[in-house]
Order: structure tokens, then sequence, then C-alpha cells
């Protein structure tokens, strides 16, 4: 699939989101997440709130939330006010989250994308080289609060915790976020091990 910005914009506003979220009440599930970061942005500050209203009303009341909402929800419990951020994106893309994250006060220092055309591309980006584009960031700007790492499809989930031992900051990803929202939407209050230090906020 293409990770271009119409592509993923015109995805995210077919009838195919309602469709899923039907599917997914019948299997008779706690919560429902979009996970999606680019599609849970693209519209802008407050789209994701609006795209996890249709995924519920679709689901008949089933709690739902997107990747977006749960990166908004990581940075202001974390207190993040100063962040750096590495995507797969192209820069159409980045601009647009880079506006999203800024509407909400949060200050992206440096933004590095990978221009990545296809969603087998994004799945190429190796962990290394995310780790690779976070520290040089983290060597420009070090007195920054914390870093996010863009993408579903990206594999970041292995770095957190070494990523955050090595350079003292949060380091936020979508996966990590996407999860961490779905667990608070039903509560749960248990531990969360090897996902990074946000889930001592559950």
């Amino acid at each position: 699939d293409s990770a271009k910005k119409e592509d993923i914009w015109n995805m995210v506003n077919s009838d195919m989101v309602e469709t899923l979220a039907r599917q997914l009440a019948s299997c008779e599930v706690d919560v429902i997440v979009f996970a999606c970061t680019a599609g849970s942005f693209l519209g802008g500050p407050g789209w994701d709130e609006k795209l996890a209203k249709r995924i519920s009303d679709a689901a008949g009341g089933i709690p739902a939330t997107t990747t977006s909402t749960g990166l908004l929800e990581a940075l202001k419990l974390t207190e993040c006010k100063r962040i750096n951020m590495a995507t797969p994106y192209k820069d159409n893309v980045n601009v647009e989250e880079k506006h999203f994250i800024e509407s909400k006060g949060v200050i992206i220092e440096n933004l590095i994308g990978e221009q990545c055309e296809l969603d087998t591309d994004i799945v190429k980006v190796t962990p290394n080289r995310f780790c690779e584009t976070v520290m040089e960031m983290y060597e420009r700007t070090p007195n920054v609060d914390g870093t996010f790492i863009s993408c579903t499809n990206s594999r970041t989930i292995e770095l957190i915790d070494i990523l955050e031992s090595k350079l003292g900051i949060r380091i936020l990803s979508s996966n990590q976020v996407s999860l961490f929202s779905a667990l608070r939407k039903i509560g749960y209050k248990g531990e969360v091990k090897k996902y990074g230090s946000l889930f001592q906020l559950l």
C-alpha cells in the first residue's frame, strides 16, 4: 500500500472504517484502536477524536481510540513540552504531523523523516536506523523532554527501554502509545514491562 498523503487520506475517509468497526464489534472486543498514526492526524487538530467517535458509533458504543490520541495523552501525562521526532514519512506528511502536535503546545525541536513512498518501504527502515536518527537529534538538542518515533508500521518497541536508559529522556512510539491509550480506555492497572516508562503512568 501507498504511504502517500492523498492515499492515506482517501483510506481514512472511506466507509471501510465503519465496516471494519462493525466487524470488530461482532467479536465483542472491549476497545477498538485505529492503529495508523498519519490517518489519525491528517485531518488536523481534533481529527483523531472525530475518527474515534466514528468508530465507536459504528461499533455500537464500544470505546475507541487512535494512535494520535494516544500520543497526545502520552505527551500530556509525561509532561513532554519539547521533543524530537523521527518518522518514515515524506515531508508533506511530516509537516502535517508537526502542525497537529504543535497545536497542543508541544515544540518539535528536530524532525527527521525517511521519505518512504510505500508501506513496504517503511518496514525496511531498521530499528538500528531509527536508533541512529534518535541519537543524531539528541546530540543536536540534548535538553529535550523526549523523542517520538512515528508510524505503527515502524519497528520501534525493542528500542524504547534501551534508548530511555541511554539518554535519560522519554521515548514514545506509535505502537506503544496506541496500546497505552487502549489500556487506559478499559481501566487496566496491571504491569506492562519492556514497553518503556510510559506504562508506569497507567
